[in-house]
């Protein structure tokens, strides 16, 4: 009796270790996966679909197939939206079971909301089945690879949000002497006032001539000086980056990315010349190269240089693909812009941003003064965390949104 019951064990155990291999050999050979994006670019905020399509090429019926789609950080799939609330119920990943007959298929089609900037293509897109044979002895498990398509790839572009409104100019430069506003408010004289439009700032309203007038009228300015200059992103997030070269607080630095996103559309739209600098490498990104070939330029990321309005869309581009790494610390990147001033200050100008400021960005304004450059500052913090800055030193802050962190108000 006992041999019986160990002979019979032993075939169902080979029955049942044929059967799953065979089942996997099934799943792999006849099951193919399709992936398309509805669109290859949206902004920040804006919505698309996403498009999966599992056929089944073989001969067998496929009675259990459990499909679980996981989304990168980022993007994510809307649920319902709650329009009297004014927010979306969003996931990150979703589930599905079907029964897929023999030369069948089944297709999904998610709405799609991209929160965040980036480059997403469908191997970031996770695609997971779950399958087993008819009497559910076999079960196989697997990450299913997209065939090749036209629309794999999705570009999501930072919005130029109205950051420049939100900034705040040093309490110790502002005083009461009369001083330049800086790069981003150039030298303009006022010409005349046109009607209001959509995401004009608030602060350019004639309210004058709108309660004359009855209807909302901005003022009209005329560029008298049309200075170039260059933004450099510094895009080391806290005053020590204890895993170089990751980044340790991402968040800072994408507000960061926003704050040039604003800050090049404003140049561009004026027509400006302006050109992107940051401490990212060169080889990951298009549209540029690197600022020189020294040991330390050739790890410094310089876009070509935008001149009129037909250019935004590029520099969006360029910012949506800023890879979330360092190339060099903040203290080499201050080092090569001091030691060859001329590749980074175009007509004599500096923008900086930064998620911090800290003494080193003291001394190199200095230093670059002395070279008849002038250097100003954006730091995405608020001025009650950060160092107190010299009256000469031109610096804007923000009132954080975050709460608590590093150099971040509450």
């Amino acid at each position: 009796m006992s041999w019986f019951v160990i002979a019979f064990l032993l075939a169902f155990a080979l029955v049942y270790f044929v059967q799953r291999k065979r089942w996997r050999m099934v799943m792999e050979k006849d099951l193919s996966y399709h992936f398309e994006f509805s669109t290859d670019e949206v902004f920040a905020g804006e919505y698309l679909y996403l498009d999966q399509v599992v056929v089944n090429n073989g001969d067998r019926t496929v009675s259990f197939l459990k499909m679980e789609t996981l989304l990168p950080e980022g993007l994510k799939v809307v649920l319902t939206a709650e329009e009297e609330k004014g927010r979306d119920e969003t996931v990150q990943s979703v589930q599905s079971v079907f029964l897929l007959p023999p030369h069948g298929q089944v297709s999904r089609r998610w709405r799609i909301v991209a929160e965040k900037r980036g480059l997403y293509t469908a191997q970031t897109v996770q695609m997971h089945v779950i399958s087993h044979d008819a009497i559910g002895m076999s079960t196989y498990s697997m990450r299913m690879q997209p065939e090749v398509s036209a629309k794999d790839h999705l570009t999501v572009l930072p919005v130029a949000a109205e950051w420049l409104t939100q900034m705040a100019l040093s309490p110790s430069f502002a005083g009461e002497r009369t001083t330049s506003k800086g790069l981003v408010q150039d030298p303009m004289s006022i010409c005349g006032v046109r009607e209001y439009e959509p995401f004009d700032p608030l602060n350019t309203v004639d309210w004058k001539q709108t309660a004359r007038l009855g209807r909302m009228m901005v003022k009209k300015y005329e560029v008298q000086q049309n200075d170039s200059y260059h933004i450099v992103l510094n895009m080391q997030s806290v005053i020590i980056e204890k895993d170089f070269p990751n980044i340790s607080t991402p968040a800072y630095v994408e507000d960061c990315i926003s704050l040039c996103a604003s800050l090049l559309d404003s140049a561009i739209r004026r027509n400006i010349p302006v050109r992107l600098m940051a401490n990212t490498e060169p080889s990951e990104l298009l549209g540029g190269g690197r600022v020189h070939d020294g040991a330390l330029g050739c790890h410094i990321f310089a876009s070509e240089q935008f001149t009129d309005k037909s250019s935004v869309i590029e520099a969006y581009r360029i910012l949506a693909k800023l890879p979330m790494t360092l190339s060099l610390p903040t203290e080499r990147l201050l080092e090569d812009i001091m030691a060859n001033p001329h590749l980074y200050a175009q007509g004599g100008n500096i923008v900086f941003v930064t998620s911090f400021v800290d003494q080193r960005m003291v001394n190199f304004h200095r230093a670059m003064a002395e070279q008849g450059i002038n250097v100003i500052f954006y730091i995405m913090t608020s001025y009650q965390n950060a160092l107190t800055m010299p009256p000469e030193v031109e610096a804007y802050f923000r009132h954080s949104r975050w709460k608590g962190g590093v150099g971040y108000a509450s």
